[in-house]
């Protein structure tokens, strides 16, 4: 049992830090490239791209770009519908719907489960913290997280055994 936890653990280590180490650079980048106060979505972006057991980390990035891009922009439109007349109801009836349409919207493609999650996540991000901070915001965080977390690949990666 301990020597299985070692070798998995060894297993995951290079990847473990690397996307650690990433998500750190992509951090410190938006904030030093595009102002943002905390560019939480560009770390977690790099993350995704680069966490262990992902077998091709240039998909799982283009994935990422995917979702995250229909998810943008179901969120952003979901804001021309006015709610005015009951924001307490029609708000989280607005989430759920825009939520579901975005992740159907995804699922239309066939690519891997992030696309779909990640869909659905921005849509719902960009309603609950609204654009200024979540919709074009986001979507440049995303690009460097998932750039920084692809070139990191790629660099370090490439030609090695998948995890």
């Amino acid at each position: 049992m301990l020597r299985m936890l070692l070798d998995r653990g060894r297993a995951a280590f290079s990847r473990a830090l690397a996307a650690a180490l990433s998500a750190a650079l992509a951090y410190w980048l938006a904030h030093l490239l595009f102002g943002q106060p905390q560019p939480i979505f560009a770390a977690i972006s790099a993350l995704i791209c680069l966490a262990p057991g992902i077998p091709d980390h240039l998909r799982q990035g283009a994935n990422l770009l995917v979702g995250v891009t229909i998810g943008i922009i179901v969120g952003e439109l979901a804001f021309l519908i006015p709610y005015d007349l009951a924001p307490d109801i029609l708000g989280e009836v607005r989430l759920a719907v825009a939520t579901f349409i975005a992740m159907m919207l995804a699922s239309l493609f066939g690519l891997a489960p992030v696309v779909p999650i990640q869909a659905g996540a921005s849509a719902m991000l960009v309603l609950l913290l609204g654009p200024q901070s979540a919709g074009l915001a986001r979507f440049l965080d995303v690009i460097l997280g998932v750039v920084i977390g692809v070139i990191v690949a790629i660099v370090f990666f490439h030609g090695r055994r998948k995890d």
